[in-house]
C-alpha cells in the first residue's frame, strides 16, 4: 500500500505527515487490498488559525473510496476524515458482503473483506439499497466546451454532458466547488 501526502498553500510537517502515515497504514487492515492511499492537505486562506481542508481518497482496484473534512486543526480534521472513511468502508464493505449472500459471484478480493478485521467503530444502520427512480434522454449534438458550459449556464445545472466537436467523444462539464469549471472526458 503507498500512502502520499501532499500540501496546497501549507507546508506538511513531518509531525503530521509521520502521523498519518501511521494512522493511514491501519485501513489495510479493515479493507484489505487498498493499493494506495492519497492524503490532500489544503489551507483555505493566509491567516494562521484558517481552516485546512482535508481529502482522503482510498483506491482498492477500480473502487475510490473519498472523504473531505474541515477544521482550523488538521490533525482533528485528519482523524475526523479517518472516522468518515471508516464509515464509508462499512458501508461498502456491508453491500459487497449482502450481494455474496444474495448469491451474487463475487472476485476474488472481495472474498478477503469477510476475513478483514472489523472496523474500530460502531457501524451505521445499514441504508436501503440505492435505486433507480428517474431515466432521461437528451439529444447529444456535437458543440465546443465554451458552448457546453453556456449551456450548462442557462439551465441553472451543476453539470452538462456533450459530445465534443473536434473529437466526437462524450464529454461532461461541470461547476467546480472552489469556483471555475472541470471537464470529465474517458479516456482513449
Amino acid at each position: 500500500m503507498q500512502i502520499n501526502i501532499h500540501g496546497h498553500s501549507m507546508i506538511v510537517s513531518q509531525r503530521l505527515e509521520k502521523y498519518v502515515r501511521n494512522k493511514a497504514a491501519k485501513l489495510d487492515r479493515y479493507l484489505p487490498g487498498i493499493e494506495d492511499v492519497h492524503v490532500e492537505f489544503t489551507r483555505e486562506s493566509s491567516k494562521r488559525d484558517a481552516l485546512k481542508s482535508v481529502e482522503l481518497t482510498v483506491r482498492r482496484g477500480r473502487t475510490l473510496l473519498r472523504v473531505e473534512e474541515r477544521n482550523p486543526d488538521p490533525f482533528a480534521a485528519f482523524d475526523a476524515a479517518l472516522d468518515k472513511m471508516y464509515q464509508r468502508i462499512a458501508r461498502y464493505k456491508g453491500r459487497r458482503i449482502d450481494r455474496k449472500r444474495n448469491g451474487a459471484a463475487l472476485p476474488e478480493a472481495d472474498l478477503q473483506l469477510l476475513e478483514a478485521e472489523p472496523l474500530p467503530i460502531e457501524a451505521p444502520p445499514a441504508e436501503p439499497e440505492p435505486k433507480l427512480v428517474r431515466i432521461k434522454t437528451f439529444e447529444v449534438v456535437p458543440m465546443s466546451i465554451e458552448e457546453a458550459i453556456e449551456q450548462m449556464e442557462l439551465l441553472g445545472h451543476d453539470f452538462f454532458v456533450f459530445m465534443h466537436q473536434d473529437d466526437g467523444r462524450i464529454k461532461v462539464a461541470y461547476r467546480r466547488k472552489k469556483g471555475g469549471y472541470g471537464l470529465l472526458q474517458p479516456e482513449k
